[in-house]
């Protein structure tokens, strides 16, 4: 299917025909209306080569216009071939240029928006594709996630791409409150609790324990991973003392 960018269907069509019949204004006119043309094309385009390509058409419809063909044969010669190149060679450079003559400026603003869409949608795709791998090794060797460092947002520089998980286990308090958008105080306490519970196994557990209010991780639970804890932990899931506020 033909991509029209800002324009319908409709409104390209109605272009193409548009433009069209500028181009064969040569044809038109007989080669009077050549010249204009060109001169109105170098207008639009502000281009140096177009106006030294409209002096030739200007030379010729200066001959045919002074030389009359009633006159002599010679003078009927360079008539006709002064018109013949207006109209031919005119209505073929017209064509030529008029994608870039009628360009509109509309489009030129909306293409690099465009580009930065489609660039966009192609890294979420990316981050997403790399989530799920992510995610899978994490599900099915867990110790060899832990050495990718998957979900460690707090970490730099990790070789892994893991499309923004976050390994609730593990991670601090400060990268818990950002991602889970919770206060400083409820990240702590997050932190506190998995130490002694011996960590979270999923993102409900998480929301029970820490009688989170419903639905609160629901927007965030695909970028949550629950990796074995790699600080010290109470293996009774014993519930904390301070029980949550």
């Amino acid at each position: 299917m033909a991509d029209f960018g800002p324009f319908s269907r409709r409104e390209h069509l109605a272009r193409t025909l548009l433009t069209s019949l500028w181009a064969l204004i040569p044809v038109l006119t007989l080669g009077v209306g050549t010249l204009p043309l060109m001169i109105h094309a170098t207008v639009r385009t502000k281009s140096g080569a177009q106006a030294l390509a409209t002096v030739p058409y200007g030379v010729a419809t200066a001959l045919f216009l002074v030389f009359d063909p009633d006159v002599s044969a010679t003078n009927e010669t360079v008539f006709g071939v002064a018109m013949f190149f207006n109209i031919l060679v005119g209505t073929g450079h017209a064509f030529g240029i008029r994608s870039r003559v009628w360009k509109s400026p509309d489009a030129e603003l909306i293409r690099p928006l465009q580009h930065r869409q489609r660039a966009l949608l192609a890294a979420h795709r990316d981050e997403q594709a790399a989530r799920h791998t992510a995610r899978g090794i994490a599900a099915t060797d867990p110790h060899q996630a832990l050495e990718l460092r998957i979900g460690r947002a707090d970490l730099p520089d990790r070789a892994f791409p893991d499309g923004g998980l976050v390994d609730v286990n593990n991670v601090p308090a400060d990268v818990l409150a950002r991602h889970l958008t919770l206060s400083d105080e409820r990240a702590a306490q997050v932190v506190r609790t998995r130490a002694v519970v011996g960590g979270f196994a999923s993102a409900d557990d998480l929301s029970v324990t820490m009688d989170l209010p419903p639905r609160h991780l629901d927007a965030v639970a695909d970028r949550l991973v629950f990796l074995p804890p790699q600080e010290a932990t109470n293996p009774g899931r014993e519930r904390p003392c301070d029980g949550p506020s």
